[in-house]
């Protein structure tokens, strides 16, 4: 075969390969739906130079991370009957500060450091309570509460039980234990069930700003001293916990149906 005819042989299998190359790679079908896991601001424009000197502009989306507010009720803490020592009922309790308005979860967060730095370690039983426990410690009699479903501070997250753990035991019974950590909480503006006659409840304090709970049945939050400098985000961050608690009271409600 004349030298001619190889070299444009040669010459046309590689122009074939290059192309076929572009096509399984560069152009291959590409369906980005399938793959999406984040949100897309502005596109941005990216030039991309093949091997054959072909220009080709593609608009490329930067990707900025979508924040789950979802699904973190499903990761919040909490504990069975008995984990305390105490008959609380059939259904969980959670534990989990997180489930607390967020100025509480504050002054609750320091109440327990306040109390460990006094060498007095406290152990969180209950934060947020759905109506469904509400109505649950309702049925098991008045040493529980006195409070239907909705009438508690706890089904706003402005409440929450706790009890001194000594030796990796619940104390529930040492009334001098109890005081030192009802003042420690006073001071930070929180009203301590130890001070009540009928349930005196010394594991409980509340915070409402002054509302009561036909305030909060409809909506109303307490006012939070310099919201806007300490809280910029509260609106957003009760409307995520208000939907977390409704998950909860759905779950929770389905266990009673049973």
């Amino acid at each position: 075969m004349p030298k001619s005819l190889l070299l444009a042989a040669a010459l046309l299998c590689s122009i074939c390969f290059t192309a076929q190359a572009q096509h399984s790679s560069l152009f291959a079908s590409y369906d980005c739906r399938e793959h999406a896991e984040f949100f897309y601001s502005a596109p941005v424009e990216e030039v991309i130079v093949t091997d054959a000197d072909v220009t080709v502009s593609l608009e490329v989306e930067e990707a900025v991370e979508a924040i789950d507010t979802l699904n973190g009720w499903k990761h919040w803490q909490y504990v069975e009957n008995f984990h305390f020592g105490k008959d609380r009922g059939a259904m969980p309790m959670i534990t989990d500060l997180n489930a607390l308005h967020p100025y509480f979860r504050d002054r609750i967060k320091t109440l327990i450091e306040t109390c460990e730095a006094k060498g007095i370690t406290l152990a969180v039983v209950e934060s947020y309570r759905t109506h469904a426990k509400q109505n649950e410690y309702k049925v098991m009699g008045k040493k529980y509460t006195n409070s239907g479903a909705g009438k508690s501070k706890h089904q706003y997250g402005l409440a929450v039980d706790v009890v001194p753990v000594v030796n990796g035991v619940a104390v529930w019974d040492n009334k001098a234990l109890w005081k030192s950590v009802g003042v420690e909480g006073e001071k930070l503006g929180l009203r301590w069930g130890g001070r009540w006659r009928k349930p005196y409840d010394p594991g409980h304090f509340e915070w409402t700003g002054g509302l009561t709970s036909s305030h909060l049945a409809v909506g109303v939050l307490p006012p939070v001293p310099r919201v806007e400098d300490l809280y910029p985000c509260m609106a957003q961050d009760v409307r995520v916990l208000r939907r977390y608690w409704k998950e909860w009271e759905t779950a929770q409600s389905a266990v009673t149906r049973k």
